[in-house]
């Protein structure tokens, strides 16, 4: 399976961009991979963050021959980008900041998670152990919760073909009701298949990889990641779900919202709507007497989902911006939590 022959560039009209969904991989006409972020693009770029940097030391290889090194924080991404392509940082209006994106005419290639499986489906007799692994969890995910294989896709290192011996399963489910069906049959009989929460030095492991083994909450932490059903292990293998509203689902479109940076800022509330934690990006209503105008917290990053749960009492950093929707006569703030390592969002006990 040639994992850069999905969909070609000459095939991505100059609004395609509003059909780039979280899961999806773009490579460049220069080599990088960047993973898509979020669900709102404007029409001539797609809102995605390096992932994979072409590097001769780089440990993993394409079927190309071209070795790739992985990229993991953000601020790691920006330092690669602005250091040797720095026309892949644009200054957007609409957020009044720095993002990272991907202009429509520097694609060469976009990897789609259903299309990948689809794939790995025809080749069933051909895969690795991690390509059975993650197909077998698929399956399960399909048969069980009654979904549509269109639904289901696989992402991360397998979709872009830069899988190593010891990744992870990473699956992506299409659609709120797909979504809210495997959420279930993981909350109700997930263990009954194989598909276990994190315990043990399993955990541990696991809370330090993603909020470090200084941080000062680190078990509280565990308490809450103990709890996550959107990740585990599948036999030998950890995993990681991550469910994606379609863009029929939006509520705004891109050009309907514009933000403005208020910088850092710290508030406490109380979760009022956690029905959209387990999405990504994932959202929580929220209301706060001391900071009346926020109304969400927002996450794009897959470690905030389950992060917290309806009628918590909560405690949450990051970086705050005022939203105005064009037309509705809206205007509210929101904290974006995610985009720096000291961001939290933790429950005041």
């Amino acid at each position: 399976m040639h994992p850069f022959n999905v969909i070609r560039c000459a095939a991505i009209g100059m609004q395609m961009s509003a059909g780039f969904l979280e899961g999806y991989f773009i490579v460049t006409d220069d080599g990088c991979i960047f993973e898509v972020k979020g669900d709102l693009h404007p029409v001539d770029r797609v809102i995605a963050y390096l992932r994979y940097l072409p590097s001769k030391n780089g440990d993993r290889c394409s079927s190309g021959g071209v070795r790739y090194k992985k990229v993991y924080s953000l601020q790691e991404r920006e330092v690669s980008l602005s250091e040797k392509y720095p026309h892949y940082l644009w200054h957007d209006e609409r957020h009044g900041r720095v993002l990272q994106s991907v202009p429509i005419n520097r694609i060469a290639f976009v990897l789609n998670p259903v299309v990948c499986l689809s794939q790995m489906r025809d080749m069933s007799t051909h895969l690795d152990n991690l390509q059975k692994a993650s197909l077998k969890l698929a399956s399960l995910l399909v048969e069980k919760a009654g979904l549509s294989w269109s639904d289901v896709g696989i992402t991360g290192s397998q979709v872009v073909g830069l899988a190593l011996v010891s990744s992870d399963i990473d699956l992506v489910v299409y659609g709120s009701r797909p979504a809210r069906k495997v959420f279930r049959l993981l909350r109700d009989r997930g263990e009954s298949f194989g598909i276990k929460r994190y315990s043990g030095k399993k955990l541990d492991d696991h809370v330090t990889f993603r909020w470090g083994r200084e941080n000062a909450w680190w078990q509280l932490m565990k308490r809450i990641e103990a709890k996550k059903l959107l990740q585990g292990e599948f036999g030998s293998y950890d995993f990681f779900i991550r469910n994606v509203k379609l863009p029929e689902e939006r509520v705004y479109s891109y050009e309907d919202v514009s933000y403005a940076n208020e910088g850092i800022q710290k508030i406490q509330g109380k979760i009022t709507d956690s029905q959209d934690s387990i999405f990504t990006p994932c959202r929580y209503r929220i209301e706060s007497t001391e900071s009346p105008m926020f109304r969400q917290i927002v996450s794009y990053r897959g470690k905030f989902t389950e992060q917290a749960e309806e009628g918590m009492i909560f405690e949450a950093k990051g970086r705050a911006e005022s939203v105005r929707v064009k037309g509705a006569g809206e205007e509210f703030m929101q904290l974006v939590v995610g985009e720096d390592s000291a961001d939290y969002l933790i429950p005041v006990l």
